[in-house]
C-alpha cells in the first residue's frame, strides 16, 4: 500500500481511522481490487487494528469497501454500469453546487480554489499522480462547500467513495493536454461574472469530457 496517512491520538480512534480512511479512498489513495492490511494500516496510523477493522467494516457497509472470503477487505472495482451511474449522479449534483456557489462564492475562495488547481497542474506536469488526484478531490469538494449546501455535499462523499480509487485510471493521461483552457479554470472565469449556468456546463463538461479515458477503460474490460 503506498499512501499518506495521519497518526491517530488516543480519542475517538474508529472515528479517526473511519474518517482517515474515507479521505484516503476519496483521494484515490488506494487502486481498485487493492487488498487493505488491517495491522500494516493500522502501524501507519498509529494506532491498534481494532479501530481500523471497526473502521474498515463501516466502509465495507455503505459499499465504499468488499469483504471477500477469508475476511479479506478490498477496494471494489468499478464496472462501465456503475461508473455511468455515479457519473450521472455527479453531473447532478456537483452541477447544482457549481450552479449555486455562482451567486454566493466570495473572492477569496474563488483564489483558494486557482491555488488548488495551479497545484493540480503542477503535480500533473511532474507526473506526480498522485498529488494531482488529492488536489482534484480538493477542487471538486471546496466547490461544493461554497454551494453551502451540507446535505448535498454529504450525498457527494458517498459518491466519491464510489469512484476515488477508479481515477487511478485516468493516469498517466494518454495523449497530452490539448491545450484548450481546462474546465476548472473555466468554472472560475464563471464564478468571477457570477454566471451560475456557465459554472454548471463547466462542471459537467469536466465530468465528463474528463472521465473518458476512465470510460474507455472499463468499455475495454471482459465482464
Amino acid at each position: 500500500m503506498n499512501f499518506e496517512i495521519q497518526k491517530l491520538h488516543r480519542e475517538n480512534l474508529t472515528t479517526g481511522a473511519y474518517e482517515g480512511i474515507k479521505d484516503a479512498l476519496m483521494k484515490g489513495q488506494f487502486r481498485p481490487g487493492e487488498k487493505i492490511g488491517i495491522r500494516e494500516l493500522a502501524r501507519q496510523m498509529g494506532t491498534s487494528p481494532t479501530p481500523v477493522r471497526e473502521a474498515l467494516l463501516q466502509l465495507v457497509s455503505s459499499h465504499a469497501l468488499e469483504m471477500k472470503p477469508a475476511h479479506s477487505v478490498t477496494v471494489p472495482i468499478l464496472t462501465k454500469t456503475h461508473y455511468l451511474e455515479v457519473r450521472e449522479l455527479r453531473v447532478t449534483l456537483e452541477g447544482l453546487a457549481a450552479e449555486q456557489a455562482a451567486m454566493k462564492i466570495t473572492a477569496g475562495k474563488i483564489e483558494t480554489l486557482r491555488r488548488i488547481h495551479a497545484a493540480l497542474a503542477k503535480a500533473k506536469a511532474s507526473g506526480n499522480y498522485k498529488e494531482a488526484l488529492a488536489r482534484n478531490q480538493a477542487f471538486h469538494f471546496e466547490l461544493c462547500k461554497a454551494a453551502e449546501m451540507p446535505l448535498l455535499l454529504a450525498l457527494l462523499e458517498i459518491l466519491w467513495l464510489q469512484i476515488g480509487p477508479s481515477l487511478n485510471l485516468i493516469y498517466p493521461p494518454a495523449s497530452p493536454d490539448s491545450g484548450e483552457k481546462h474546465y476548472h479554470l473555466q468554472v472560475l472565469d464563471a464564478f468571477g461574472e457570477r454566471d451560475g449556468r456557465r459554472a454548471r456546463k463547466g462542471i459537467e463538461s469536466d465530468l465528463i469530457y474528463g472521465g473518458a479515458q476512465l470510460l474507455e477503460y472499463l468499455e475495454n474490460q471482459v465482464v
